[in-house]
Parts: C-alpha cells; structure tokens; sequence
C-alpha cells in the first residue's frame, strides 16, 4: 500500500532533472501458482537518454513470460513504461524482484531500481490438503501371466491336433461315401453330357473330337490300368498291344482320324463325325465286364470273354 501511494506520488510530481522507476502493480483478486499478473515498470529520464534494462539480479520464485514497451513524450522529458508478464511458482507472499535499468545521459550514467512490493500466491491444491499424497507401495501378487499363456498355447495346439484329424477322418468319410463311378459308367455319362451335335452344327469339329479322345483316353486309363491320357497315340497303341487290350485296331483308327482333325485340320465327312461318338461307346460297351448269363452263373461256368482281337 505504501509502495502503491509513492509511486502515484512520483508520478504527479513533475521531473526534477534526475531519471526516476516507479513499479505499479495490478490488482489481481487472487492468486494461484502459475497465473500471471501485470507488473508497469514506468521511468521518467531527460530526453535522448539511453535507457538499459529491466534486468534483475534474481527472479526469486517468479518468471517474465512476456514484456512490452512504450515511450512517451512529455514536456522536457521522456518516459518509457515496461509492462511485464510475471507469474509465481511458489505458494506464499514474496516480495518482486527489484529490477535495475541504467540511464545514460551524455557523458553520466544513473543505476535506478525499482521498488519493492509483495505478492501473496495461493495454492491450487484443496485447502485441506497440505501436500500431494505419495505414491501408494506396490502390490504383490503371483504372476499369473507366466503359467497363462503356456497353457493357452498348449490347449491351441491341442484343438490345432484334434482338428487336424477330425478332418482328415471326414475326408476319408466323404471320399468313401462318393466312391468314383466304375470306368464304363462314367465313360458313358460322359458322353450323354456332350453337347456334340451342337458343336458340329456350329462347326466346332475340333472340340468335338477333343471331348471324345479325352472321354476316350479316361475309359482306357481306368479299366485297363495304365496312364493313357498323357500319353501320345503311337504311346498308348503300345501300351494297349503290352496290355493285350482288345479292338486295339477299332481304337488305333479312331485315334489317327482324331488326330487328323486336331492337328492337321482335317474336317470329316459329316456322317463319319456323327459316327464317332457311336465308336466311343461300342468300344466301352464291348470291353466293360460282363455280367454272367443265369444259367452259366447257376451252374459255376465262367463268363464268356469280352470281345476283340488279342
């Protein structure tokens, strides 16, 4: 309060000639740690003066967080007013920093220093509380985790095993409950499902036979026991003269006319095309086993054998 008076003393009274600091200080209805407050530094110097500062010696428990400057000219002097930016980090009263400027003036030099006040920073902590609580002591407990996971990753590899051979039982379940068709049925089915009359309306010679020398080169495979669809023509004519294969001629011709159409673009007459799906299946009904007759089954006789040259 006496400070606050002073200065507004200094302030009316007109300049004497020798440079002067007045410290105001802004009302502020309560302070906490860290808020800021205004501190106007005004000092009154003959003109053309050069004038250094704010500085202080220590700042205490305070901080500038900002600074402006403004001067004004008056009548037969000058006055500059430092507005600083000050905040507090400590609860409690404290007195302001005093801060030094220099004044220099021609040839003289004056050290002015501000005048002290006090400031009074509250806490922001609940009046009740003296302190902030310390940490609280660690709890002790067993550390699940190191049996946890284990034995997490133990029961996935267990059901990674267990459903490893349910479905290796479930495929053998389902591949015995579609046991693939005897050769001559699927032979047959086979050729019931060929469009073929629509590919020879269409001209489509050559997928025709295609379809029929592959359907063809299956039946031949499975019922007689060697690899004839990967096999060339000439490979599997010797493969069926090694496996004594019956109407081995019938099926020789029927290949070269095939690969005349395949490869050397050969187009055949159109009945000899229609034709060929009916040699297809002669050849597979000729060579699928036969049935025993009643009476030869009757009487323990053995079946007659299938037809073709030996």
């Amino acid at each position: 309060m006496v400070a606050s008076v002073l200065s507004a003393l200094l302030l009316a009274a007109p300049f004497s000639g020798h440079p002067t600091v007045v410290t105001k200080l802004s009302p502020h209805p309560r302070l906490t740690v860290g808020d800021r407050f205004e501190v106007a530094l005004v000092v009154t110097r003959a003109k053309r003066s050069i004038v250094t500062g704010p500085l202080a010696d220590s700042m205490g428990v305070f901080v500038v967080a900002g600074e402006k400057r403004k001067t004004a000219v008056r009548t037969g002097y000058d006055e500059s007013t430092y507005r600083l930016s000050v905040a507090g980090f400590k609860a409690g009263t404290h007195p302001l920093p005093v801060f030094i400027f220099l004044v220099q003036s021609g040839q003289k030099t004056d050290t002015l220093r501000s005048d002290t006040a006090t400031v009074t920073i509250s806490s922001v902590m609940p009046e009740k509380m003296q302190d902030i609580n310390g940490l609280a002591p660690a709890e002790r407990f067993p550390n699940q985790l190191l049996w946890i996971i284990p034995a997490i990753i133990l029961l996935l590899a267990a059901l990674a095993y267990l459903g490893i051979r349910l479905y290796r039982r479930f495929r053998r379940i389902q591949a015995q409950a579609q046991a693939p068709l005897p050769p001559w049925e699927e032979a047959l089915r086979a050729l019931d499902a060929l469009p073929w009359r629509e590919w020879l309306d269409a001209g489509q010679v050559k997928r025709y036979y295609y379809a029929l020398s592959e359907v063809l080169k299956r039946y031949i495979e499975r019922r007689f026991g060697f690899h004839a669809v990967e096999q060339t023509t000439t490979e599997m004519l010797a493969s069926m003269r090694a496996h004594k294969t019956p109407m081995r001629d019938d099926i020789g011709r029927f290949f070269t006319r095939s690969d005349l159409v395949k490869y050397a673009k050969w187009v055949p007459p159109a009945d000899e095309a229609e034709s060929a799906i009916g040699q297809v299946r002669e050849f597979v009904a000729k060579t699928k086993p036969q049935e025993p007759a009643p009476a030869a089954a009757a009487a323990g006789q053995a079946p007659a054998p299938a037809q073709g040259s030996a």
